[in-house]
């Protein structure tokens, strides 16, 4: 009983939060991949609302006076106080690396033993058209398998999955990125 008065409690806490931080924030979005490839925002500004909270499948915008809903699936991406998004399945996951191997990452909500914990999650994609994927060793051997030698270098130096996105403390990249610079192209 406790949980559901604390659910009742966080969810309007939660939107006031989320209305009041995006008021002070930019926002942007990229209708198609080569709009975020050479960085062009199809439309900007604070007349944009994202919800990612509750995952819903459109985005409404304000353009001109006119107020309309875009599907999620008619628009590549966002991008929102300097950190590109991009959207799959209507949920839109952070770009951290966009070189050859495109890493995102998500925070979900685990159930941990005292309740839910924000926990950062990591993805990758082969493309940016390509489905995104959990960063897991599998699913990178069954992505890259025609590259043994890319995934023979990943499976000596990541023992887990959680190691996949260990950075390079001198060059501030990606350890996996370096790998697939080295080894694929």
């Amino acid at each position: 009983m406790k949980t559901i008065k604390l659910l009742f409690l966080a969810l309007p806490m939660a939107l006031f939060v989320q209305n009041t931080v995006a008021k002070g924030q930019t926002i942007g979005l990229y209708l198609t991949v080569n709009d975020y490839l050479n960085h062009k925002l199809s439309y900007s500004g604070n007349k944009i609302r994202i919800n990612d909270f509750f995952e819903t499948s459109n985005v409404a915008l304000t353009h001109e006076g006119k107020k309309q809903l875009l599907h999620k699936n008619e628009v590549f991406g966002y991008s929102k106080d300097d950190h590109d998004y991009r959207f799959f399945n209507n949920i839109g996951y952070r770009i951290l690396e966009n070189k050859g191997l495109f890493i995102y990452s998500r925070t979900k909500l685990i159930q941990q033993v005292k309740g839910p914990n924000p926990t950062e999650r990591y993805y990758f994609s082969p493309g940016l058209s390509e489905p995104i994927l959990p960063l897991t060793i599998a699913n990178l051997q069954k992505v890259y398998a025609k590259y043994p030698k890319f995934i023979y270098a990943a499976e000596a130096l990541f023992r887990r999955d959680d190691d996949l996105v260990a950075l390079d403390g001198y060059t501030h990249k990606y350890k996996l990125t370096y790998l697939y610079e080295q080894n694929v192209n």
